[in-house]
């Protein structure tokens, strides 16, 4: 088998991984909004497939106020906590 082949598997696998890792994530993080303090989780599907960097901060969307911008994750769930819009 070609080089290529197995090179391919190897990214699909850590896709994988990297998936199921993400939505243990998702489940158990919150976000805080920097300008109005309000606490919001997001959907796996929207904290998946949104702007992350090496910090662990992701780009996400305050339902409350709309400020848009890079935010940590915190650990815990929030209580009554809404869906926000991640973009």
């Amino acid at each position: 088998m070609p080089i290529y082949v197995y090179i391919i598997i190897l990214v699909v696998v850590i896709a994988c991984v990297q998936a199921i890792r993400m939505s243990h994530t998702a489940a158990t993080h919150h976000f805080t909004c920097p300008k109005c303090d309000k606490q919001f989780q997001v959907s796996f599907g929207r904290y998946m497939f949104t702007a992350h960097n090496f910090e662990g901060m992701c780009r996400v969307t305050c339902p409350a106020c709309g400020t848009t911008g890079m935010m940590r994750a915190q650990a815990g769930k929030v209580s009554g906590g809404t869906d926000g819009a991640a973009s």
